[in-house]
């Protein structure tokens, strides 16, 4: 933040188990607090005139997404498509050479019903460990490819990008709330007597 932006965003590392850039369960309670610590640097920042963004606790309390797309998520694979320098269309990047992905191209369309039928199907709805979960209509059901890539199924559940999805909504929730106080205080103060 020093360095003179004022936009942040990044993700824990999403891979096999067996990879040693893999997070593990031991690592989680680091990751809890690295974010709470976030959440704190950022109302601190505020508080000095040097506010940041973390894309990752970017919450609208009053609007935010549509029905559809908190039951949707990104739309990969049927709203949202990878497009290679050859023209081969895949799902979302994180798929593009994995040949059981490839759509099809720009020249004749969408061919592999199949696998756009698949992702068609991903939603929140379509996974039952997340009907009971409280932030399901933010995650709208994960990544399909963080998915893919921890349990072999697009429709899979990453339980462990589950924990830190949630975590970060609790910071996201924090810092919405904790600026929204303060902005009323602000007003309060600053309202004719």
């Amino acid at each position: 933040l020093d360095l003179g932006f004022s936009e942040l965003s990044m993700e824990p590392v999403v891979t096999g188990a067996g990879d040693p850039a893999a997070l593990t369960e031991q690592d989680k309670a680091t990751v809890f607090e690295q974010y709470e610590q976030l959440a704190e640097l950022m109302l601190k920042r505020d508080d000095e005139g040097k506010p940041f963004t973390f894309y990752h606790y970017m919450i609208d309390l009053a609007g935010g997404p549509c029905i559809y797309k908190r039951i949707s998520g990104c739309g990969s694979g049927t709203e949202y498509m990878a497009v290679t320098p050859w023209g081969d269309l895949y799902p979302c990047h994180q798929f593009v050479g994995d040949d059981k992905f490839l759509l099809g191209n720009i020249w004749t369309g969408v061919t592999n019903t199949a696998v756009r039928d698949e992702f068609a199907a991903c939603n929140v709805y379509a996974r039952k460990e997340c009907r009971d979960c409280w932030a399901r209509l933010y995650c709208s059901g994960g990544c399909a490819a963080n998915a893919y890539h921890s349990t072999g199924s697009v429709r899979g559940i990453y339980e462990y990008g589950c924990d830190l999805f949630r975590k970060r909504m609790e910071c996201a929730l924090m810092v919405a709330v904790a600026r929204e106080i303060k902005a009323a205080e602000s007003d309060e103060a600053n309202a004719p007597a």
